[in-house]
């Protein structure tokens, strides 16, 4: 059976891309969902050889449009600590779903849907998001790319990012043995059966502005001009190799997979017939780590996956260099990591999750696989969580995998100075249902397919199409980020018979109380011993509690730091928050931090 690929090449890049889908869809789209599952598991700005081109992304929405798919999807789940529709926005896809009508998806928002293996080797089952299997059509849209560990990464290994959250690190933690005479890697023989489950339908490879070296976000592009297409997508990718000058052989992945789908050289037919001239020899990621070396950097990695040894490189790529006048810092990584060798080694520092058991003996950089910039920050002790004020009582807590906002009220508040659309969520944490502090909540849950956490009164005042977690005062939810408890406020919740709230956040080891509307209780006095790391209290006066009161709140919860919030909005909440400053420092020794519109804290 012949499989055919079809290539083009010029500087139209939509059209080319139009061009090429064109030429190998035999599916009836009409009424069909199809989902574009892109290529941006990194933020990168547009046409930069990291995410899926727009161009190429527009073109194949224009044909599945002009051919009547019902509902088109374009969506992706980005590594973890990138927020994937930031991501896709960076990227300039997000522009181009709203240019044409489509849905800019994460494809994380989706409902997870756990996949057995049949006759797995390295896995027996991986959890999805239900997204690719919801769709009639699925088309993959790589960028062509080498590949730190892989060799290359292309329609196939795109596919990775339909992996539920963090069931992406699943297989890069293999611990089954390899079968007799292996023909490749346990990440290899891992892809094989992902495929067995999840494949698509198509494959558009976008070969406009591709990557060498470095790959899949730290290398150099390349400017190809390049779309080619397939209905395998184990051919398109075959093409796409011997485009970029690697031999198969060295894409161990592809070898196993492009075999057990009875897919080769002699199999596949192409249009032109000589792709040659559209081709170059791409540096690979092994080519370009000689001479990656630093003096002041010790690495104990032998025993880390391989997510994990291309984080390190990355690292050393981006951030040797900020070390090169310091000290000698010993950076352990891996499962086989012990206890002695963290005690005698310079300056320890512990990356990746499989360190986790002995983060109390040295900095700790957590992440599956850990961000480079994160392990810059945690050898620079800069590493936690941040704190961003978004005006009125709107507030952002981001970490490197969350988003979280406490009452989303931007639109149409003078104080805020970004506006809803720009804004991302992974949670939305909503005290009552004033319009001050409900604001924009369904726009953005909507948008992002962000979890909504509220008291049973308040979430009845949401649409139905919005995930909500119900709770109620004194209530703990469990969270994939830490916990959620919901604490009394004494304030209107906006419904007949409801409660308004406060919530007390738990996120990577800290504790934050965000109060709400509310005036002083005497159950604040029972939050001294939670330890709270940082306390978000109103001082508005009016509708909640003033500056005088709020001092005394600070004095029963005993927090570390205290941010003042719900005050000049309008005129008749103008506080000093200078002056609470003062009186709170003077009286209860608490930090009081004043955030400007924009500004953050850093935990």
């Amino acid at each position: 059976m012949k499989h055919f690929v079809k290539v083009l090449h010029g500087p139209d890049h939509a059209e080319n891309a139009y061009r090429a889908i064109s030429a190998v869809c035999t599916h009836d789209v009409t009424g069909k969902q199809v989902l574009l599952k892109v290529n941006t598991g990194f933020k990168a700005e547009p046409r930069s050889g990291i995410c899926t081109s727009p161009d190429v992304v527009e073109g194949v929405i224009r044909y599945f449009q002009e051919k009547g798919a019902g509902r088109i999807l374009v969506g992706d789940s980005s590594i973890v600590g990138v927020d994937s529709l930031e991501a896709l926005a960076s990227a300039g896809i997000r522009d181009v779903c709203e240019k044409t009508g489509v849905e800019c998806v994460d494809l994380n928002s989706f409902d997870p849907v756990d996949k057995k293996i049949p006759g797995g080797i390295m896995v027996d089952s991986i959890l999805f998001s239900s997204a690719p299997f919801e769709s009639d059509i699925v088309v993959s849209m790589p960028v062509m790319k080498t590949h730190m560990y892989t060799g290359a990464t292309l329609s196939i290994k795109n596919m990775k990012g339909c992996m539920y959250k963090r069931e992406k690190t699943k297989l890069h933690r293999l611990s089954k043995p390899l079968p007799p005479d292996p023909r490749g890697r346990s990440l290899d023989y891992g892809l094989l059966d992902f495929t067995k489950v999840c494949y698509p339908d198509y494959a558009v490879v976008d070969g406009t502005v591709c990557m060498e070296g470095f790959g899949p976000s730290g290398g150099t592009p390349v400017q190809l001009d390049v779309v080619l297409a397939g209905s395998e997508p184990a051919a398109a990718d075959l093409v796409a190799l011997k485009l970029m000058g690697i031999p198969l052989e060295e894409v161990g992945h592809l070898l196993l997979i492009s075999e057990a789908r009875g897919v080769s050289y002699d199999t596949i037919e192409t249009d032109p017939a000589d792709c040659s001239p559209y081709s170059r020899k791409f540096i690979t990621a092994g080519e370009a780590r000689l001479g990656l070396h630093s003096d002041k950097i010790v690495m104990e990695d032998e025993s880390a996956c391989s997510a994990c040894h291309a984080a390190l490189i990355q690292f050393l790529r981006y951030h040797r260099h900020d070390f090169e006048d310091g000290e000698v810092y010993t950076i352990f990584s891996g499962k086989d990591v012990n206890k002695d060798d963290i005690l005698k080694a310079k300056n320890p520092c512990l990356v990746g999750n499989c360190t986790a058991r002995f983060k109390d003996l040295a900095p700790f950089c957590r992440g599956c696989p850990p961000i480079p910039s994160e392990i810059k920050k945690t050898l620079k002790g800069e590493a936690g969580i941040s704190i961003t004020f978004l005006g009125h009582s709107c507030f952002r807590v981001r970490s490197k995998e969350y988003s979280i906002l406490f009452d989303p009220f931007l639109t149409g508040n003078p104080a805020a100075n970004v506006n809803a659309d720009d804004v991302s969520a992974t949670t939305i944490l909503l005290t009552h249902g004033h319009g001050d502090h409900l604001g924009d909540t369904v726009s953005i849950a909507r948008r992002c397919r962000s979890t909504v956490f509220a008291t049973v009164e308040t979430a009845s005042m949401l649409p139905e199409d919005i995930k909500v977690e119900k709770g109620q005062i004194g209530g703990y939810i469990r969270t994939d980020f830490g916990g959620v408890k919901f604490l009394p406020a004494f304030h209107g919740s906006g419904v007949a018979g409801g409660l308004a709230c406060g919530f007390l956040l738990e996120i990577e080891g800290k504790k934050i109380y965000f109060a709400g509307d509310t005036g002083l209780t005497v159950e604040m006095s029972l939050l001294a011993e939670e330890e709270i790391d940082v306390a978000l209290l109103p001082i508005g006066d009016r509708f909640t509690m003033g500056p005088k009161d709020a001092v005394r709140a600070v004095s029963m919860i005993r927090p570390k730091k205290v941010i003042p919030m719900h005050y000049n909005t309008m005129p008749a909440i103008e506080q000093d928050p200078q002056r609470f400053k003062e009186i709170t420092e003077r009286d209860t020794g608490t930090e009081c931090i004043i955030l400007a519109v924009g500004e953050s804290l850093s935990l």
